[in-house]
């Protein structure tokens, strides 16, 4: 049995692409090959590290902030990244 209790469920797992912007995620793990995750870790993206969605949506662009570095990543790139709410 099923309950919506309206309290959203914080160790659901979730694209970047389904952020909405303001809200703060931790990834848990990059859902692509050896050399996405190459070029995300060099712009210091990998699980465990703590993202602020600047701004992004569906079909957008995501805009986030990372130890005080604004990054633009594509939608593709966003929707590979998977993140939980903090």
């Amino acid at each position: 049995m099923y309950m919506n209790t309206g309290v959203k469920n914080t160790t659901e797992e979730l694209s970047l692409a389904e952020v909405a912007p303001g809200e703060t995620v931790r990834v848990t793990r990059i859902s692509g090959g050896r050399r996405l995750c190459a070029r995300l870790a060099h712009m210091g993206i990998y699980p465990g590290v703590e993202l602020e969605v600047i701004c992004g949506g569906r079909g957008a662009p995501s805009i986030v902030r990372i130890r005080n570095c604004t990054i633009s990543l594509g939608k593709g790139m966003s929707h590979k990244i998977l993140v939980r709410r903090n």
